[in-house]
C-alpha cells in the first residue's frame, strides 16, 4: 500500500470526522438528532399501556354542553370528583392550576371539601419565570392553602419543549430554593406504586426521554360532561388513574410530540405517558457514551478505508451498507431494549468522510485528467484521447505487450540541410513539416511516439487499436510521401533541392507504455519489433525506395493496399533474410529484380 497517497485522505477523513464530533458536542447537531428520535418512534409504531389510565377530556363537546366560560367554577370540579368517588378509582389526577383563591370563597371550600372526602386527589403546581431588574426570576405556583392542604400529592406540571417545539422529555422533580418537588407526574406514579419518599436526587432532577405509547387519544378518552350526566358506567374508572385535564385548542394546552408532529397532543395525556414510562421503569435510556464513541469512529475509519481502497461506486455501497446496518441496530436498540443509540453524528461523520475524500479523489483525478489529456493530445489525436481516457486501462501505464505496427520515417540528407540554412530555419522548416505529418498520423488513427532530430516514430494499434493498423500505417507512410512530394518547390528554394524522406513499416509484438523512472517517463514501444521497422527505414536508401514494409505487415493488410515483393534482405541482429514489399503505387515503370540474387531494386521509367 501507497502509504503517502492514504495520507491525504485519511487527513480529510478525520478531519471530517472531528469536525462532526465537535458540531455534535456542542449540540449543532441536535436538531437533527430528535428528528431522529421521532422518526424511530414512529418506525416502532404504538405499544400497550401498562398502566391502567383513563382521561378525561376537558374538550370543546364539554364547553358547547356546559356552556360555562373557562375557567370553570370550582365547585364543577367538586361535583366531579364526587362523581368519580364511587367508582373507586385509584387516584384522581387534575392538571388544572387551582394557584388563585375565587372572589367567593366558598368555590375553594367546595373543591377543598370534595379532595378531603375522596382522599385520592393529586394537584398540578407550575414553575414560571417573572421578569425583575435583575433578569428572569424562577417562581412556584403552587396550589392554594385550602385545596392543597387535603390533596393526596401536588408537583409541578411543566413540560420540557426542545428547540423545535417538540415535548419528548420531562423532568421527574424540580428544585426550589434547596428544596426538591417531584414533578406532577411522578406524584401519580409515587401514589400508584406506594413509594413513600424520593430515593435519589440523581434519578428525579435529570430530564428523561419519554417512552410515549402511541399518538394522540392512545388511552381512553371520557368527556368531562358525560361523567357530570351520569353517562358513564362507573366500572370505567375501577382501580384506574383518572387524569383530568384540556383537550380544547382554545385553552392551549396541547403540544406536538415525537408521534404527533401535526397532530398535537394535550398536555394531560403527555403527562399519562409519563405516569406510565415511570410506572413501567421504562424511559428511553441514552446508550453507552463509550460505545457511541467507539462506534463512531470505527465506521468513520471503514468509510476513510473504504474510499481510499474502492472505485467510488463500490465504496458508495459499502458506506451505504455500514449506515444501513447502524440505522438498524439504533432502530433494534430503540424499539426492543428502549435504548437511544444517537444515529446522526454517526451518520453524518461516515457520509461527510466519504464525501469529502471522493470529492477530492474526483478533484485530483479531473487534474490529473488534464494532464493526460495534455500528454496524450501529443500522440494521439483528441477523439482517440477521449476514449482512453475513459478507459484508462488502455493506456498501459507501466508497459503492456500489445501487437502493433511501427512507422518511422527519415528525411534524407538531413544533416547536410542543416549545414546550409541556419538553426532558427532548419527549427522552422520542421516544425512545419512535423505539424503536418502529425496531422496526417492522428487522422489515421495512430500515434506519435516521438520526433528524434528530423525523424518521425508512430505507432499503430496502441493504446487504441482499431483491427486494420497495418492498412493505416501504410497509409500513413503513402500520405507522408505525397506530403513531401507538394513541399518540394518550397523547400527547393530555401535549399535548392527537394525533399526526399524514406518510410519503414513492421508489425509485431512489442511492450507499450508509460517507460521510464518515477522522476521521468515516456509513452513508448520498446522490442524487436520497433528495431526492425528502423532498420527498415534504413535500407530504404539502399534498395532506392521510399518505403519498405515488412513480410508481417504485408500479410495483415490482406490486399488492402496493392504492394510488389522487392527481394530478401540481411538485417543485422538477424541470420534469416527478410522478403521486403512496398507499394506499387510507388514504383513507377516495370521493376526488374532476382529475389533469390538479391540484385538492388533500380526503377525503369517509363
Amino acid at each position: 500500500m501507497d502509504y503517502k497517497k492514504l495520507l491525504r485522505p485519511l487527513a480529510i477523513g478525520a478531519a471530517l470526522t472531528v469536525m462532526v464530533f465537535v458540531a455534535y458536542q456542542r449540540g449543532l447537531l441536535d436538531t437533527f438528532e430528535l428528528k431522529s428520535i421521532d422518526f424511530r418512534f414512529q418506525i416502532r409504531g404504538p405499544i400497550a399501556s401498562k398502566v391502567p389510565i383513563v382521561l378525561v377530556s376537558i374538550d370543546q363537546d364539554s364547553f358547547d354542553e356546559l356552556q360555562l366560560p373557562w375557567p370553570w367554577p370550582r365547585t364543577l370540579h367538586a361535583m366531579l370528583i364526587r362523581k368519580l368517588a364511587p367508582s373507586q378509582a385509584k387516584l384522581i389526577a387534575f392538571d388544572i392550576l387551582f394557584t388563585e383563591p375565587k372572589p367567593d370563597p366558598r368555590e375553594d371550600q367546595a373543591l377543598a371539601d370534595a379532595i378531603r372526602a375522596a382522599g385520592n386527589v393529586i394537584l398540578a403546581a407550575e414553575f414560571t419565570e417573572v421578569p425583575s431588574d435583575f433578569g428572569p426570576r424562577t417562581t412556584i405556583n403552587l396550589p392554594i392553602p385550602p385545596i392543597r392542604e387535603h390533596a393526596l400529592g401536588y408537583g409541578p406540571a411543566n413540560l420540557v419543549t426542545d428547540r423545535d417545539g417538540i415535548v419528548r422529555r420531562a423532568r421527574q422533580a424540580l428544585t426550589f430554593q434547596d428544596r426538591i418537588f417531584p414533578g406532577f407526574a411522578y406524584q401519580i406514579y409515587q401514589a400508584f406504586v406506594g413509594l413513600e419518599a424520593l430515593q435519589t436526587k440523581e434519578i428525579f432532577l435529570t430530564p428523561l426521554l419519554i417512552n410515549f405509547r402511541g399518538p394522540a387519544r392512545s388511552y381512553p378518552v371520557v368527556p368531562y360532561y358525560r361523567i357530570l350526566r351520569d353517562e358513564i358506567d362507573p366500572a370505567v374508572f375501577k382501580d384506574k388513574i383518572v387524569l383530568v385535564g384540556a383537550f380544547s385548542p382554545s385553552l392551549h394546552d396541547i403540544f406536538p410530540t415525537p408521534f404527533s408532529a401535526s397532530e398535537p397532543m394535550a398536555g394531560v395525556e403527555i403527562q399519562a405517558n409519563l405516569v406510565d414510562t415511570l410506572t413501567a421503569n421504562d424511559p428511553v435510556a441514552p446508550f453507552s457514551g463509550a460505545g457511541h464513541h467507539t462506534l463512531f469512529v470505527l465506521l468513520s475509519a471503514i468509510t476513510i478505508w473504504a474510499s481510499f481502497h474502492f472505485k467510488p461506486l463500490r465504496a458508495f455501497a459499502m458506506v451505504l451498507v455500514l449506515s444501513g446496518i447502524h440505522i438498524f441496530a439504533s432502530l433494534y436498540l430503540f424499539s426492543f431494549h428502549q435504548s437511544w443509540m444517537p444515529m446522526v453524528p454517526t451518520f453524518f461523520g461516515v457520509w461527510l468522510s466519504y464525501g469529502g475524500i471522493t470529492l477530492d479523489n474526483y478533484i485530483r483525478e479531473q487534474k490529473e485528467r488534464i494532464r493526460t489529456r495534455a500528454t496524450l493530445s501529443k500522440y494521439v489525436s483528441a477523439d482517440v484521447a477521449e476514449e482512453l481516457l475513459k478507459d484508462r486501462e488502455g493506456l498501459g501505464f507501466g508497459g503492456m505487450r500489445r501487437h502493433i505496427t511501427v512507422l518511422f520515417s527519415d528525411i534524407r540528407g538531413f544533416t547536410s540541410i542543416s549545414e546550409q540554412i541556419g538553426p532558427e530555419q532548419v527549427v522552422k522548416l520542421l516544425s512545419d513539416y512535423f505539424g503536418q505529418v502529425t496531422h496526417i498520423v492522428f487522422k489515421n488513427g495512430g500515434t506519435i511516439d516521438k520526433f528524434i532530430g528530423d525523424a518521425v516514430f508512430a505507432i499503430f494499434g496502441a493504446p487504441k487499436s482499431h483491427g486494420d493498423d497495418a492498412v493505416r500505417a501504410v497509409k500513413t507512410g503513402l500520405e507522408m510521401i505525397e506530403l513531401v512530394e507538394s513541399l518540394g518547390p518550397k523547400w527547393t528554394q530555401i535549399i535548392g533541392r527537394p525533399l526526399k524522406v524514406g518510410v519503414g513499416i513492421n508489425s509485431g509484438d512489442a511492450v507499450v507504455g508509460s517507460i521510464g523512472s518515477e522522476i521521468r517517463s515516456e509513452f513508448t514501444a520498446i522490442g524487436d519489433t520497433v528495431n526492425l521497422g528502423s532498420r527498415l527505414e534504413g535500407l530504404t536508401k539502399e534498395l532506392g525506395v521510399p518505403m519498405l514494409i515488412s513480410e508481417s505487415t504485408a500479410a495483415e493488410m490482406k490486399d488492402a493496399i496493392p504492394l510488389r515483393p522487392l527481394r530478401q534482405v540481411k538485417v543485422t541482429g538477424r541470420e534469416a533474410p527478410l522478403l521486403v514489399y512496398c507499394p506499387e503505387v510507388l514504383l513507377e515503370g516495370e521493376v526488374e529484380f532476382a529475389l533469390d540474387t538479391g540484385t538492388p531494386y533500380t526503377q525503369q521509367h517509363k
